[in-house]
Formats: structure tokens, sequence, C-alpha cells
């Protein structure tokens, strides 16, 4: 299996704790060549940890052989600059999301992807989600019926002071985590041409001026509504999911579902009745009935690892070993930069909506 020599930019959260640590993993698939990183205390600590070239910038990388993609974990508000120069200069490249500030540029990125034919990837890997897999199985089994609304909650209570509170960062909680969920939103709902967005932010524990809440409501012809809230001031957070059908629900996290349904073969047909409901003795009724429900639960096998890291680690891996057989064969790949681009128009609305709040 031939290997992919890979140099990461930045080692920080990204680059040092998500990516170095996924590719180690794959020893068979990829090599880590070098990285990038302008901080000299950053510098030393790869030399010390991981014993590989350093470079103060990525344009030191111009030039260089052997590269075979380039993983853009730079800050936030770089990352279409630095993807689009990266390929003017003969680079692939896979970069951290948010992949740029919103989608105006971003169609800048795929339009240098095009123009240059590089091989141009975006980190989404929460579509790689064991347990996000497994939804959408439930989903597509009919058991529910048609699904009407889907409830994504990502909840917390946290404070925050670092350089992603800041709006100007190309940051906040939408454009910080929010990618990941938004992207799950889209997916459920079949990515949809013409969709509406209503958005309401707030700020409540970070130090910058960016959002540390967000609640989106998704609506399409054809799909169901979707309620995306992205939070820091909550301390009773619930499910992570919470799917409604016309046959029963479903709720759950990334790693363990719960679903109750009933069949609809074994009960009758609605039938409207315009008529004030009675019993047999003319006293007003309720409209009441006993469904047979059926209830089935899912547990993801963690092997006795902690669910957070499990899931860390499973769609992490899924997802390189996916661009792996892209990069290579030319197999399919579930993240497509159209998806990216109504992502970013998404998130885009959101922001314009709530545009006071980021003032100064």
């Amino acid at each position: 299996m031939k290997k992919l020599n890979i140099a990461i930019i930045g080692y920080g959260r990204s680059g040092r704790d998500i990516h170095t640590r996924l590719l180690k993993m794959l020893p068979e698939q990829f090599e880590i060549c070098g990285y990038v990183d302008g901080d000299a205390e950053r510098q030393e600590m790869i030399k010390h940890e991981m014993n590989k070239p350093v470079y103060p910038d990525y344009t030191a990388l111009f030039g260089k052989t052997g590269i075979d993609l380039v993983v853009n974990a730079s800050f936030s508000g770089e990352h279409a600059r630095i993807s689009k120069d990266l390929m003017e200069h003969g680079f692939n490249v896979l970069s951290e999301k948010p992949a740029a500030r919103d989608a105006e540029e971003f169609q800048t990125v795929l339009d240098a992807a095009k123009k240059t034919g590089k091989k141009y990837y975006t980190f989404q890997q929460y579509r790689f989600s064991p347990g996000f897999i497994k939804l959408q199985e439930i989903i597509a089994g009919g058991v529910l019926g048609r699904i009407v609304a889907v409830g994504i909650q990502s909840d917390n209570f946290a404070r925050r002071w670092d350089w992603q509170t800041i709006h100007e960062n190309t940051a906040g909680v939408l454009l910080n985590n929010g990618p990941h969920y938004v992207d799950w939103a889209l997916t459920l709902m079949g990515f949809p041409g013409d969709i509406e967005v209503y958005a309401v932010m707030d700020r409540a524990n970070y130090a910058g001026n960016g959002e540390d809440y967000a609640k989106l409501i998704l609506r399409a012809p054809g799909a169901p509504v979707v309620d995306l809230e992205l939070s820091a001031s909550n301390a009773y957070p619930t499910d992570l999911f919470h799917v409604q059908g016309t046959q029963g629900s479903l709720k759950g996290s990334e790693t363990s579902f719960t679903w109750k349904y009933f069949k609809p073969e074994e009960t009758s047909a609605l039938k409207l009745d315009t008529r004030p409901l009675r019993n047999e003795k003319c006293e007003p009724l309720y409209c009441r009935e006993k469904l047979n429900f059926y209830e089935e639960t899912w547990n993801a096998d963690i092997g006795g690892r902690n669910p957070h890291e499990y899931d860390f680690t499973e769609k992490g891996l899924a997802y390189y070993r996916g661009l792996h057989a892209n990069f290579l064969n030319g197999a399919d790949f579930a993240i497509k930069h159209e998806q990216v681009l109504l992502q970013m128009k998404v998130m885009g609305a959101a922001h314009a909506q709530n545009k006071k709040l980021f003032v100064k």
C-alpha cells in the first residue's frame, strides 16, 4: 500500500491533537514528513515530540518535492488564503474547518482547485461518526415513518477567552464547531437546493465578541425541519439527537440510541370524525388509543474505551482512510465541495441575521 507523505501546518489543538494523533495511527497509509509553525516554542516541541523537519512559514514548502498532501491547520481566518496559495504552488490540500469565512471566499478556494487541478479536501470527519452512520441507517429503514423533525443539540456550560472567541478571527461557536453539526443537519435534509434559515445568536460566556449560543431552524420543501442548537450556557444538556417521525421517535448520542415506534399494519387507519366525540353515555371524549409500541436500542461496541475517545478516533480514522482511497484510486469520497459550499451559505445567512451582535 502506497504511503502518502503529509506536511502539517500548525501544531496546536488541531495540527497536533487531531491530525498528528490520527495519522500516527495509520502508519501504512501516511507518513508525516514535516511541519510548519511560526511559534518558537512549538518548533522545539515538534523537534522533541516528532523529530521531523519544521519550518517557520508555509512558504518554505514551496519548491519542495515529495509532499503528497498539506494539512492546513493554520488559524481559521487563514484557511482559505493559505489553501489557495498552496494549490497555486503545486500542492494538494486538506483544510481544517471552517474552510473559509463565508461562501464567497470558499468559492474562490474551489475556483483555485479547479484552475490548478490540485486535490482539495475539507476536514468534515463527523460525517464518518459510527453513531451518525447508524442514525441514517435507522431512518432509512423506515420504522420511524416519514421524518418530521430532527433536533441536534450540542450544549454545555463553559466559559472561553481565547482567539476563537473573536468574530473577526473567523470564529464563534458556529464557525468553531458548527460546520460539523450543520453538515449533519444538511445530510439528514438531503442537501436541499432551496433552504430557509432562521437563526438566533447570543453571547453569554465568551470573552471576545463572537457568539457562544446559536439556534438555527432549517427548512426546505420535502425535508424534515431541523432544530440545531449550539450553546455554552446550558448546564443541563439533553440528548445530542432527537428525531420525530410519523411512526415513532429516536433519541441518543454518538454512541447510543433508543427508538420507539408502532407498526401501522397493527392498527386501524386514521379516519376523520367531525362530530363531537362522546361515549355511550353521551359523555365527552378525547382522542385516545393504545398503540403497540416497539422499542429498540443500539450501543456502539466501544471496547471499554471512553465514548468520546471512541467516537473521536473512529470517525477521524474513517475520514483519513476514505481520503487515502480517493487520493490514490479515485474512490468516491463522501464530502463533496458543493455540500460544503451549501454549509457555508447556511452559516453565512445565520451570521447576517445576527450582525448587530458582532459590533465591537
